[in-house]
C-alpha cells in the first residue's frame, strides 16, 4: 500500500461511458509537475458500506481543497484508487469565515500573552495584535483591512513560540449576522454566552416597538463585545476563567439587520430611571431561528436615553438534573440547565472603565428562585434569597461575624463595607472580601482607585464559582 501527501491541486470529474457512476480525480501534491492523481469510482454495484466511504472521501477531499488543507492518501502501490483519506491537522484552528471588519479568533493550546497574528500573503506579510489572548484562544473584534483579501496563511508567534501556518480565505464582506467567536466544550450542550445586538425596543409603557439602531452600528456593536469579553476573561476577578475554565464556554455573536422591526425581536424594554431591561420572555425563541440555546444573554442596545444597564436572573429547569447545596440550615440546588436564561441589558456606549459587563454577568448568572447576587450599593435586598445580602432587624443591631453558612464553612461578615462604611441608616450587610482595598465588584465600584481590579467577596465567590462549574461541567 501506497500514500500520497499534499494539498488537493486539481479536481476532475469523469463520468461512466455507460449507465450510472463515474470517477473523481485528485491531484495530490506540492505543485501539478510533480503531484499524484488520485481516484474515486463510484461503480453501479458498490454496496452500501462501499458507498458510504467514497462518499465520505469525496467530501473530505473537497473540502480540504477548498481549505487549502493538506491530505495523505492511501492507494495500492500499481492504482491510485483511494482507499484511505486523512486530513492532516493542525495546532491552530481559524473559528469562522475570515472577513474584513468582522470578527476574527483562533483555538490553539498553551498560547502566550505576547503572542501576534502573523497573516501572509504571495504579496505581504501583516502582524496584528490580539485584543484578548487566552492559553487556547486569540481573539479580534475586527479583522484589519490591511490583510490582503483572497488566499492568506494565519499563524501565531511570540519569542520561542510559532504555530502552523493555517490556510484561510479572506473576505471583504459583508460581515456574518450570526457567528461563533469560541466553540467551547465538544459537547452537544456546552455552557452557552451570547452577544446580542438588539432588533428593536420596547417603549417603556409598553405596546410599541420601534428600531434599535444597535444591529447597523456595527462599529460600536464589536467594541463593546471586545470590552464584554477583557471585562469577563481578563480582569483581575477571575471568576470565569479560574482553572481556565473558559476554555469550556461556547461564546457567540448576533447581529442581524435583516430582521424586521416587531414585537418579537424587540429583546429590550424602557423602564424608569433612565434604564433598560430584557424582555427576558423573548429570548429563548428569538436564538431558537439561530440554532442557539444560551445560558446568559447579553443584549447590547444603541439607545440615547436608556443607559443604565440591568440584568434578570436566571430561572434554572427544575426537570433537568441538579447539583445540591446547603446554606444557612436549607437545601438548594444549582440547576444544570436554564429554562430561561439569564440576561443583561447594556448600551453599545457603555463605560469601559468599570466592571458593567461582569457586574451584570454575576446578577445574571445567579437564580430567582436558588440564590439571587444582589447590588451592595442598595440598602435592603431583593425580596427573594440573596446570597450575598442579608439585614439586621436595626440598623443600630451589631454587624455579625459570621454572614453564612454555606456548604459545611462559616463565612465572615464585611463589617465596615469594603472601606466605604455603611450609611448610618442601613441595615444591610455585606460578606467579607477578597481584596479588602477595593469595594466588591457588586458594590459601588465606580468608587475604587482602579475600578477595574475590584472582585467579589469570598462567600459569592465560592457560590458563583460552585454553581458555573455545576453548569459548565454537566
Amino acid at each position: 500500500m501506497a500514500s500520497s501527501q499534499g494539498r488537493v491541486l486539481k479536481t476532475s470529474v469523469q463520468p461512466a461511458q455507460s449507465g450510472p457512476g463515474g470517477a473523481v480525480c485528485f491531484w495530490i501534491g506540492a505543485s501539478l509537475s510533480d503531484a499524484a492523481v488520485c481516484s474515486v469510482g463510484i461503480l453501479a454495484d458498490d454496496d452500501p458500506a462501499e458507498l458510504g466511504f467514497k462518499r465520505a472521501a469525496l467530501k473530505t477531499l473537497a473540502a480540504a481543497q477548498t481549505a487549502d488543507y493538506e491530505v495523505i492518501v492511501e492507494h495500492p502501490d500499481d492504482s491510485g484508487t483511494v482507499t484511505r483519506v486523512t486530513l492532516l491537522s493542525y495546532d491552530l484552528s481559524p473559528v469562522g469565515p475570515a472577513v474584513h471588519r468582522d470578527f476574527f479568533s483562533v483555538c490553539g493550546g498553551g498560547i502566550p500573552q505576547n503572542a501576534e497574528f502573523v497573516f501572509e500573503s504571495a504579496a505581504v506579510e501583516v502582524t496584528v495584535t490580539p485584543q484578548l489572548v487566552r492559553p487556547h484562544w486569540a481573539f479580534l473584534s475586527e479583522l484589519p483591512t490591511s490583510v490582503p483579501t483572497g488566499r492568506n496563511t494565519v499563524r501565531l508567534q511570540a519569542p520561542g513560540y510559532r504555530t502552523q501556518a493555517v490556510p484561510i480565505e479572506v473576505s471583504a464582506g459583508p460581515r456574518t449576522s450570526v457567528r461563533t467567536l469560541y466553540p467551547g466544550a465538544p459537547k452537544t450542550s456546552p455552557y452557552t454566552i451570547a452577544f446580542v445586538a438588539n432588533p428593536a425596543i420596547e417603549a417603556q409603557n409598553g405596546g410599541t416597538v420601534r428600531a434599535d439602531p444597535a444591529v447597523i452600528n456595527r462599529t460600536d456593536y464589536h467594541d463593546v463585545v471586545r470590552y464584554s469579553l477583557t471585562n469577563l476573561f481578563a480582569q483581575e476577578e477571575d471568576l470565569l476563567r479560574d482553572a481556565d475554565v473558559d476554555a469550556q464556554i461556547r461564546l457567540v455573536a448576533v447581529c442581524d439587520a435583516a430582521l424586521p422591526v416587531a414585537a418579537g425581536n424587540a429583546l429590550a424594554h424602557e423602564i424608569s430611571g433612565g434604564t433598560m431591561e430584557t424582555r427576558r420572555d423573548r429570548l429563548n425563541d428569538f436564538l431558537a431561528q439561530y440554532d442557539i440555546v444560551a445560558d446568559y444573554v447579553s443584549v447590547l442596545h444603541d439607545s440615547a436615553t436608556h443607559l443604565r444597564a440591568s440584568a434578570w436572573y436566571t430561572s434554572d429547569d427544575p426537570n433537568r438534573p441538579s447539583t445540591f447545596f446547603t446554606y444557612g440550615g436549607g437545601e438548594f440546588g444549582h440547576g444544570h440547565f436554564a429554562r430561561v436564561p439569564g440576561s443583561s441589558a447594556m448600551p453599545v456606549t457603555t463605560d469601559q472603565r468599570g466592571l458593567t459587563a461582569m457586574h451584570e454577568f454575576c446578577h445574571a448568572a445567579s437564580d430567582f428562585d436558588n440564590g439571587r447576587v444582589w447590588d451592595l450599593y442598595v440598602n435592603g435586598g431583593s425580596g427573594g434569597f440573596d446570597v450575598n445580602s442579608h439585614s439586621r432587624a436595626a440598623s443600630t443591631d451589631p454587624i455579625p461575624v459570621d454572614f453564612a453558612f454555606y456548604n459545611g464553612f462559616f463565612y465572615q461578615s464585611d463589617r465596615t463595607r469594603d472601606g466605604l462604611g455603611y450609611p448610618a441608616d442601613w441595615v444591610s450587610y455585606h460578606p467579607a472580601l477578597i481584596d479588602t482595598t477595593r469595594p466588591n465588584l457588586m458594590d459601588d465600584y465606580w468608587q475604587a482607585d482602579f475600578p477595574l481590579r475590584c472582585r467579589l467577596d469570598r462567600l459569592t465567590r465560592g457560590w458563583l464559582g460552585s454553581r458555573l462549574h455545576a453548569k459548565i461541567f454537566r
